[in-house]
């Protein structure tokens, strides 16, 4: 896949960083000229080290790919999924307020808390942060990403699986 599409992560389908930040660049440009709303999500797998470790890389690769698949699904294409880093996503929600993008997070969470992922060491189950931001007037992407970023990180720290917005 790569040959084809180097923009694509070979093992998701997502796009590669550089990609995701293009997107988000010219997701904001368009959002400032027309005025439509601009959310982004970042779902990050909780305690991905210690579930590598108790199952192994190649398991959680395939349950990493259902993650993805699974906010594909949840988002419809409403715009693109972006591996930002190892266990984090990002999902820019064109014409979605603060209120859609924090349903679309909840659902997102629920999904994957509720799924069985099984191994040759056990049953187990994932869990996800998520942090949602909404574009502000005058804000630069890059703020923009950091806010999302920022929002999952103190979804973490409340706990884990859990959904903060800024």
């Amino acid at each position: 896949m790569s040959e084809h599409a180097p923009w694509l992560d070979t093992a998701t389908g997502a796009l590669r960083r550089g990609a995701f930040d293009a997107h988000t660049a010219e997701a904001v440009r368009h959002a400032r000229r027309t005025g439509q709303a601009l959310s982004l999500v970042w779902v990050d797998v909780d305690d991905l080290l210690e579930q590598n470790d108790l199952h192994g890389r190649e398991e959680l690769d395939r349950a990493i790919e259902w993650i993805v698949s699974t906010l594909g699904a949840l988002v419809d294409g409403a715009g693109p999924i972006g591996r930002v880093c190892g266990g984090a996503f990002a999902v820019l929600l064109p014409g979605a307020d603060r209120t859609r993008a924090l349903e679309v997070s909840e659902g997102i969470r629920a999904l994957v808390s509720r799924q069985d992922h099984r191994s040759a060491w056990g049953d187990y189950r994932l869990t996800v942060s998520v942090g949602v931001a909404s574009l502000r007037g005058g804000e630069p992407w890059g703020n923009f990403l950091e806010a999302a970023e920022a929002a999952c990180l103190r979804a973490k720290q409340g706990g884990r699986d859990g959904v903060v917005a800024r």
